[in-house]
């Protein structure tokens, strides 16, 4: 039995650019401020492996505790966003509602993003593998709210309520997994 602990946060504030692929969106001041907070917390300061998506976002949110306890990052693409590139932008409001409609209909693609299901097999394939590669590690993986969240409600059941989990989230939430079993929800509303 690995008996990891992972803790899962939500990367700090992005600057939205609808010049730029979602995927290449980056911290704001705010969230560089937000990241090098998150460096100072007790929770993380015993921190064994850092693994972030691909996303320059997630990565940018790690860095500073990873100087700080002097860790290598792990990127790995399995760990991204719902693939959302391939689609037009969308201001707050369309992107909410396209947002809720591929969380209930986990099948189908709208905007050219990648489905749920997919992102959701994939995300929970790439968290079951690095659950089983370390033992007894704390492990941080810094990700994005839409593939967190899915993760958190497949393991709690609670798929038919994923859209509104996710909006309870804000910029650096975290939640926490050990041995499959979920300790502490990233979601904020009741249960």
């Amino acid at each position: 039995m690995p008996n990891n602990i992972i803790i899962f946060l939500r990367h700090a504030e992005t600057k939205i650019d609808e010049n730029l692929k979602i995927s290449k969106w980056f911290l704001t001041e705010r969230g560089k401020k937000e990241a090098t907070n998150i460096s100072k917390l007790d929770l993380f300061n015993d921190i064994d492996i850092i693994i972030t998506s691909n996303e320059e976002k997630a990565y940018q949110t790690a860095f500073p505790l990873a100087e700080k306890l002097q860790l290598e990052i792990i990127r790995d693409e399995k760990l991204n966003e719902i693939m959302r590139d391939q689609g037009r932008f969308l201001e707050k409001e369309e992107y909410l509602k396209t947002m809720e409609l591929c969380m209930a209909n986990r099948e189908q693609s709208y905007n050219k993003w990648e489905t749920v299901n997919s992102a959701l097999k994939r995300f929970s394939k790439k968290i079951e593998e690095i659950d089983s590669r370390y033992s007894n590690k704390k492990i941080l993986i810094v990700a994005h709210g839409g593939v967190i969240n899915l993760y958190f409600a497949k393991m709690l059941e609670k798929l038919d309520i994923v859209f509104n989990r996710a909006l309870s989230n804000s910029f650096c939430d975290y939640g926490i997994i050990q041995d499959g079993k979920v300790l502490k929800d990233i979601a904020k509303i009741p249960k």
